[in-house]
């Protein structure tokens, strides 16, 4: 790992911290509690698309992960987001800061 990929994982590592210090610990797609489901910090932009973002703490929310069912961070990355609870608070901040990307992923481009 380079030295800047570490000190980006560094921060990233903190920031998860922050967030876990101030938001519910539920998937922000369905709502299960992370104490029942297991989650992950999932980039609403993905991190190879926008590393600027990286850190942005707007650009990461607890999705549910795959377990006997398909998970929130699965299906955020598919097709099927619009039945997520947190779909329109996700595309406002997408719309924000990266309107190309909204439109590619609501097809309205």
């Amino acid at each position: 790992m380079s030295k800047k990929q570490d000190k980006i994982k560094r921060k990233l590592v903190k920031i998860y911290k922050e967030i876990a210090l101030e938001r519910p610990f539920n998937c922000s797609g369905c709502g299960l509690s992370g104490y029942s489901v297991a989650l992950s910090h999932s980039h609403l932009i993905p991190r190879s698309r926008r590393l600027d973002l990286v850190l942005d703490k707007r650009n990461i929310v607890y999705h549910c992960l795959s377990i006997e069912k398909t998970g929130c961070h699965d299906i955020w990355e598919s097709k099927k987001r619009i039945k997520l609870l947190d779909y329109f608070t996700n595309l406002a901040y997408i719309k924000e800061v990266d309107k190309e990307y909204y439109y590619l992923i609501t097809d309205n481009a």
